[in-house]
């Protein structure tokens, strides 16, 4: 099914306009949501740094795969120790997005309310179309790249893992319209969620990619800036000020950069759904 061309202008227009139009209802749900789950998670789940230095008494020049098995093993064990409260704040964040995409495109204007129902409804929908996408993109990606990055040497597996990076990147562009699918057109069915996402963005795969790499470049370093200058003059403050000054600043960027990018997905749609509300087409005449 043939789309238009993506209008990268046009989407971020339209997404400051929603963001506008409903930045209290949106400020609410990112702020139950998005905030108080990340805040919880930065102040009870111990912060672990991945390191990647070669075991001692090794010769320094560790194959990268080893290196890359051995951060996987630590972030591995960190979920072990903590998936009660990083389980409780995903499912959290989850909610809240189909909450958001449900009360942003759905042509009978839900309340608060009914945006939330419509999320908490769409979730298993959304868990189970992630986890399709990882088993399959593991699949179809990660076993014949890992075999030739076995069988190639370390050039190879370089090369391998270069190429399965962009695979994987496409296959999240691609993808990417599930969440608005299962909660604008009530699509309960991961698998037709999933399709119905890779028909809507079928000839805009580069355009998506490269919209929302520049959104994640500008607005990456705009909140690095932001958050840097207020943990410095925390730190100046010490102890439990600086600890949990951090952590707020640290949530509410990525509350902030969490209910951006949900608009961004919502705009995005809204310019390729053959499907638009007929009031989304008014707001933007």
């Amino acid at each position: 099914m043939a789309h238009g061309k993506l209008d990268m202008g046009k989407a971020w227009t339209q997404a400051t306009a929603l963001m506008g139009l409903n930045r209290d209802t949106i400020g609410a749900i990112a702020g139950l949501f998005f905030f108080l789950p990340s805040m919880a998670s930065a102040l009870f789940v111990p912060v672990t740094a991945i390191t990647t230095a070669p075991p001692a008494g090794s010769s320094g020049g560790e194959d990268p795969a080893v290196v890359m098995q051995a951060a996987v093993d630590q972030m591995t064990a960190l979920y072990a120790d903590n998936w009660p409260i990083l389980l409780a704040v995903f499912a959290m964040q989850f909610i809240g997005s189909m909450s958001l995409f449900a009360l942003l495109t759905d042509r009978g204007n839900p309340t608060v309310g009914e945006a939330l129902a419509t999320g908490i409804k769409g979730l298993p929908s959304y868990i189970a179309a992630q986890l399709i996408t990882v088993i399959g993109a593991s699949l179809a990606i990660g076993l014949p790249l890992g075999l030739i990055s076995a069988l190639g040497g370390e050039a190879v597996a370089v090369l391998a893992v270069l190429v399965a990076l962009v695979a994987i990147i496409y296959i999240m562009v691609k993808v990417s319209l599930a969440a608005p699918v299962i909660a604008i057109e009530g699509q309960r069915n991961p698998f037709t969620a999933l399709v119905r996402s890779w028909q809507l963005t079928k000839g805009n795969s580069v355009r998506i990619a490269v919209f929302i790499a520049l959104l994640v470049v500008v607005i990456g370093i705009i909140s690095t800036l932001v958050s840097g200058i207020i943990t410095l003059i925390l730190s100046a403050l010490g102890g439990g000020v600086a600890t949990i000054g951090g952590a707020a600043v640290n949530a509410l960027v990525n509350a902030l950069l969490t209910a951006l990018f949900v608009v961004v997905t919502v705009a995005i749609y809204r310019q390729l759904s053959d499907d638009l509300p007929q009031r989304a087409a008014d707001i933007f005449e």
